[in-house]
């Protein structure tokens, strides 16, 4: 989409797709909250400001969006009889900061167009209550059969559909940490591959890079961003050394987490040698641990450099039960964990039914079976009927390469 301009006449659903553009700003810095964008038009609806939820603590979307509003139109209260439109409905509680659904009632906007309810039990329709009882028309993408903005103006239920789908696709880490909970609960695992054509990974001596273009490279970057850690095994960090930090040109100041599967500590006693120690505070370098088999030498030595070692139990000796794993990190605050690999790593997550959403990147070319490595070589079906199958699935290219995603909800 272009970038609207001041001034610029833009319709209903452009301004929510570039509140959906604005909100991926916040990526990487806002967990556990929710990616949120905003967008503020005035009487005409043309395109006056908008604004996105930049870090934990800080102002919410609305509210970012609202101070541009101001600097532009001089005060807060030239947003009465404007139009705002925002990804997620106005918190209606006082958190970290004030509500946002306050904020907005007194400035009386002729109406809001949230994309979905927000589950928060403090928010759910709360937020959208406060408006409506100060006058405001508000609707969310579901509920209107017309833009709030524009009375008699159909909304297109294809259109509205796919601006709901692009919105749970934006905050589906957050949605699926909201409605689930408990000591059972597991993040949101997300697993992306990169491939030839007919889905090969890597040769059999290991050989993969670069299978995929740079553009494609660089969005990988991007959904890294998106989730607070990546998980790996040990013979990657081993063999590869890679340092599964987000290497974006505008991004910085951003430190994710990595986990690392290391089921008899093999590594435990010298991770300060590799690089996922390098980039990083070791406490935000996790080491998952087999109970029974682990070398306690390397545990209590990757414990006093400040590793956040734990243990579960295995499904079979060198091998840890995956979900108690996924249960673990769910309990340390990770609520999304994406997961990129060949067949060794992807394979367990499938056969164990834990993924969420699935990133395939294809490049236009094929290296055949013979001496090669499909991502998909250890997990499976046994039945056509059975197939793991996309759900909201979206194609494109990313510049040679396909890019094929969707939900997958095996759970």
């Amino acid at each position: 989409m272009k970038t609207p301009n001041i001034g610029d006449q833009i319709s209903p659903a452009d301004a929510m797709k570039w509140a959906l553009i604005l909100a991926r700003k916040g990526a990487g810095f806002v967990s556990p909250n929710p990616m949120v964008g905003c967008v503020i038009v005035d009487k005409d609806h043309k395109f006056v400001a908008g604004g996105w939820h930049q870090k934990v603590g800080g102002a919410h979307a609305e509210i970012e969006a609202l101070e541009r509003f101001a600097l532009i139109k001089g005060k807060k209260e030239a947003l009465q009889g404007c139009h705002v439109y925002v990804t997620l409905e106005p918190c209606a509680h006082e958190g970290r900061t004030g509500s946002c659904a306050k904020a907005l009632a007194p400035l009386k906007p002729a109406s809001l167009t949230y994309g979905i309810q927000d589950p928060n039990p403090m928010v759910a329709g709360k937020g959208a209550q406060i408006l409506r009882d100060a006058g405001v028309i508000v609707a969310s993408l579901a509920e209107m059969t017309e833009w709030p903005a524009m009375p008699g103006k159909a909304a297109e239920l294809s259109l509205k559909k796919d601006l709901i789908d692009e919105v749970e696709d934006l905050t589906e880490v957050f949605l699926w940490n909201m409605r689930t909970s408990g000591p059972e609960a597991l993040p949101f695992v997300t697993v992306k591959v990169a491939s030839t054509l007919d889905g090969r990974v890597a040769l059999h001596d290991g050989s993969s890079k670069w299978i995929t273009s740079e553009p494609a490279r660089e969005k990988g970057h991007r959904l890294r961003l998106e989730h607070d850690a990546i998980i790996v095994g040990r013979r990657t960090v081993e063999t590869d050394n890679p340092s599964l930090n987000v290497r974006l040109d505008d991004v910085s100041d951003h430190t994710n987490s990595v986990v690392i599967v290391d089921p008899k500590a093999k590594i435990a006693d010298r991770l300060l040698e590799f690089n996922v120690a390098k980039v990083r505070p070791t406490d935000r370098v996790f080491v998952c641990v087999q109970k029974g088999i682990a070398n306690p030498q390397g545990v209590a030595r990757a414990k006093d450099h400040g590793f956040r070692v734990f243990e579960v139990d295995g499904s079979k000796e060198g091998v840890v039960d995956l979900k108690q794993t996924l249960q673990r990190l769910r309990e340390f605050g990770v609520q999304g964990l994406y997961v990129e690999g060949g067949a060794g790593t992807v394979g367990p997550f499938f056969e164990n039914q834990l993924v969420n959403r699935l990133h395939v990147f294809m490049a236009t070319s094929v290296l055949g079976g013979k001496h090669s490595i499909g991502w998909s070589d250890l997990c499976g079906v046994s039945k056509l009927d059975e197939m793991w199958k996309l759900k909201r699935e979206r194609v494109k290219m990313i510049g040679p390469d396909l890019h094929v995603t969707g939900r997958l909800d095996l759970r």
